[in-house]
């Protein structure tokens, strides 16, 4: 059996190699896609659809996760995002680009709360009643840090290849040399996810085979829904998902022709650009590490930690936005993802202590899907009040949504202290007994 040690390495290399390799190219994404001859406008067409495969997929494959094995779809995951970067290395149309982000789409959705079950599960198979919220955090800071430097090396890779032939004319180029780059860090993380991470077989109940795991789907998918419906506690933590996906979009969405506002345009700030983005990774590792002491202190109240979390991140978010000096744009920027790191490991805690073991990978996804609709809603919505009013305007009222959202953190809380006050009082009475 494995240890808690061997479980959190294996866990922290495979989330650092994975976010590694996706971050690589992400800097270089959209103009990789451009020297294809793919115009802004069917990037934006690629985009909607890549995310609505995700949406589509998400609850079915989580259900799969949990019917033939995480481990399993983990790796199969894998292959799919290690197979969308050939394609789109030898795409060279709208067609081909489109089958790319599509398959990466499906390798998303397979990957959503598979690897993250197994961890969980393993975590409490090992020692039951483990405070989750220390190792969550520590994970959530490994996948910041990875994202902040694959970003930076992204940048920085096409310079060391300048010889290289043109971008659009050849497979091979300076930005492509990020796909490269990616597919090995992803064709090694087949291998070590293949190795290291033991998982023991599934109940004979549930099976694992393929066939009668697929036929399992629809009824823990079933079991999914109902779980979330008639357990108030996940009902608010869902709806707390959407809000958060709601303002992480506005943010995502803007700040680029934001910043670019401020600064009089985008050209030559890109070193400018990568800073900032970099910089928001290693702000938010930072508000993870942090969570834990600040858990600690306010007596592992993840409710309450959140909570002001979220509240602090609308409040930054305002304030952003009422800002014309980039210097302290940049600064409020950064404190908007502090805040939403500081709750992030929190919020998985408390999802986690709600979720029974045999599903946990497809409540995981529903968790997942709760925040992909929320950003669907903030970015045709926020868009809409970006264009026809200003980016400030979108921010301040996603902000102000964000900070009154506390409300249903404030309600997991109240819950959870009347369980507990319940609990305590009954327990003389079974100690008597």
């Amino acid at each position: 059996m494995n240890t808690t040690r061997q479980i959190k390495r294996t866990y922290f290399v495979a989330t650092a190699l994975n976010w590694l390799a996706v971050a690589l190219p992400l800097p270089l994404l959209v103009l990789i896609m451009q020297s294809r001859g793919v115009s802004l406008l069917q990037v934006g067409l690629i985009m909607g659809i890549y995310s609505l495969t995700i949406v589509l997929l998400e609850l079915p494959t989580g259900g799969l996760a949990d019917a033939i094995g995480r481990k399993k779809i983990t790796l199969i995951a894998y292959g799919f995002s290690l197979a969308s970067g050939m394609i789109l290395l030898f795409a060279f149309s709208f067609v081909g680009v489109l089958a790319a982000m599509i398959v990466n789409g499906i390798g998303r959705a397979l990957s959503s709360g598979a690897l993250d079950a197994w961890f969980v599960d393993s975590l409490q198979e090992v020692e039951p009643g483990i405070d989750l919220q220390p190792p969550l955090a520590t994970a959530e800071t490994v996948a910041l840090v990875a994202l902040g430097a694959g970003t930076l090396l992204g940048g920085l890779l096409p310079r060391l290849f300048p010889g290289l032939p043109a971008e659009g004319t050849t497979i091979l180029t300076p930005f492509t040399t990020t796909i490269l780059a990616s597919g090995l860090i992803k064709a090694s993380l087949l291998v070590f996810v293949a190795v290291a991470v033991k998982e023991a077989r599934f109940d004979h109940k549930v099976g694992h085979g393929w066939r009668s795991g697929i036929t399992q789907v629809p009824v823990i998918m079933q079991d999914a829904f109902n779980l979330s419906r008639h357990n108030a506690t996940l009902l608010l933590l869902l709806a707390a998902s959407m809000v958060g996906g709601f303002a992480l979009a506005g943010v995502e969405s803007f700040w680029q022709p934001y910043f670019a506002g401020l600064l009089g345009g985008g050209e030559g700030n890109s070193l400018l650009f990568g800073v900032i983005t970099a910089g928001s990774f290693m702000i938010g590792a930072a508000g993870n590490m942090l969570s834990i002491p600040l858990s600690k202190r306010m007596n592992r109240r993840y409710a309450l930690v959140a909570g002001w979390a979220r509240a602090s991140q609308g409040l930054f978010l305002v304030l952003l936005a009422l800002q014309s000096n980039v210097g302290v744009a940049v600064a409020f920027f950064w404190l908007v993802y502090l805040g939403m790191s500081l709750g992030g490991s929190p919020h998985l805690t408390l999802v986690n202590a709600e979720i029974p073991a045999e599903r946990r990978s497809s409540m995981l996804s529903v968790q997942s899907l709760a925040s992909y609709v929320g950003g669907f809603v903030g970015s045709a919505g926020l868009g809409y009040i970006a264009q026809n009013a200003s980016i400030s305007t979108a921010w301040i009222l996603a902000g102000l949504i964000t900070i009154v959202s506390i409300a249903f953190y404030f309600g997991v809380d109240r819950r959870q202290t009347y369980r507990n006050t319940s609990y305590e009082q009954e327990a003389p009475i079974f100690e008597n007994s």
